[in-house]
């Protein structure tokens, strides 16, 4: 387990083979990738409720075709996250490193 899971991982939601977090782990998530300079490739939004794990596509984002040479991705990643609603739980797709 990397750094940055092992940081996170009592943290976890575990939801149909997925690894969510809240809104504000996820913050804090990117901000230790962006320590780390680990890229993020997208972030996925998901409604939970008791019985079901409903993703949402217009709160999910892929920025695998960013390039972090010429764009703060980190930037990026945490303005879109800041602007989803509370109630909603994250994948984060980053590069995964040992």
């Amino acid at each position: 387990m990397n750094r940055i899971a092992n940081l996170f991982k009592d943290r976890i939601l575990k939801r149909g083979g997925l690894n969510l977090y809240s809104k504000e782990d996820t913050l804090k998530f990117i901000e230790e990738c962006e320590k780390d300079t680990v890229s993020i490739l997208g972030i996925d939004g998901f409604y939970i409720t008791e019985d079901s794990t409903q993703p949402s596509l217009a709160n999910s984002v892929d920025f695998s075709g960013f390039s972090m040479e010429n764009e703060n991705i980190y930037d990026l990643v945490k303005s879109f996250v800041g602007e989803r609603p509370e109630n909603l739980f994250f994948e984060i797709i980053y590069e995964e490193r040992q």
